[in-house]
């Protein structure tokens, strides 16, 4: 496997939908689950298309498995996707390796993340800790995530 910088020519769009469709149905209402399937591919898509956010692709023979951003001036976390065939080999974590890393060169001091109810378990594995549980506006609709934080 390879990281990557993303480059607009990656088809990440179908990995992602294919990652929120996967999501558990004990995290969200059908409803924010469709909203989320609605919003998510779009938003992390044109994100990645813009300057100010960093994404990352991780390939495996010519194949996208993996795709991670954070926005550069905050320190956020703006999405992270594996395909969810792949869960538990480490690709995640690979990704995120490569994010702080380029936060901390970029002179970050801690980075956070607006983490989906799903994806707790998996920050807290990679060394993050909720520091909130909120609310947040995706796009028009109040979705439950947990704030969380890691210091670089």
């Amino acid at each position: 496997m390879k990281i990557r910088r993303y480059q607009s020519e990656d088809k990440i769009k179908p990995l992602i939908n294919k990652v929120v469709e996967d999501i558990e149905p004990e995290h969200y209402s059908q409803e924010q689950q469709r909203h989320l399937e609605e919003v998510i591919p779009g938003m992390n898509l044109d994100f990645a298309e813009k300057d100010r956010y960093t994404y990352f692709v991780a390939v495996e023979n010519r194949e996208s498995v993996g795709v991670a951003g954070y926005q550069s001036e905050t320190g956020t976390v703006s999405g992270i996707f594996v395909d969810p065939d792949r869960k538990g080999s480490g690709i995640g974590s690979s990704l995120m390796d490569k994010i702080e890393e380029d936060a901390q060169s970029e002179g970050l001091e801690e980075i956070e993340t607006l983490a989906s109810l799903e994806a707790v378990e998996f920050y807290k594995k990679n060394g993050y800790k909720v520091i909130e549980e909120k609310k947040h506006d995706i796009e028009g609709k109040d979705i439950g995530i947990k704030v969380m934080k890691k210091q670089l």
